[in-house]
C-alpha cells in the first residue's frame, strides 16, 4: 500500500468517526505497517468495521496480510511415508531379534 492509500484510509476513518484524530506518530504507524498490505482488501475491512463498530479501528482490527504459500501438505506426506518406513523396518529389525526364553510365554511373536 502506498502513502497515498493510507492517508485516504486515514481520512476516511477521522471523517467516519469524528473524535478521532490522528497524530504524526501514529500516522508514521499507520506508514510502517500498512505498506505490506493490499489497498482493497484493507478497504473492504475497514468498510465492514464501519458498519458494525461505532469505535474507529486499530490497524489490528483492518490489518490485510498477505499469505505466505508453504508446502505444508507436501511435508506432512513426506514425513507419514518416512514414519511409516521406519515403522517397517523397526518391525523387521524386531522379528530377527530372539525373543529371550523367559519372555517366550507371555509374547504373541513365535521364538525364532
Amino acid at each position: 500500500m502506498t502513502k497515498d492509500e493510507v492517508v485516504k484510509l486515514l481520512v476516511l476513518i477521522e471523517t467516519v468517526y469524528s473524535n478521532c484524530i490522528f497524530k504524526d506518530e501514529t500516522v508514521q504507524q499507520w506508514f510502517q505497517f500498512c505498506s505490506e498490505m493490499d489497498y482493497e482488501k484493507v478497504m473492504e475491512k475497514l468498510k465492514n468495521h464501519i458498519r458494525k463498530s461505532p469505535f474507529p479501528p486499530a490497524i489490528a482490527d483492518i490489518a490485510v496480510f498477505p499469505i505466505k504459500e508453504n508446502d505444508f501438505p507436501g511435508t506432512l506426506r513426506e514425513w507419514i511415508k518416512k514414519g511409516r518406513e521406519r515403522i517397517e523396518r523397526e518391525r523387521n529389525d524386531a522379528k530377527q531379534i530372539p525373543i529371550p526364553d523367559w519372555l517366550v510365554e507371555y509374547s504373541t511373536r513365535k521364538s525364532v
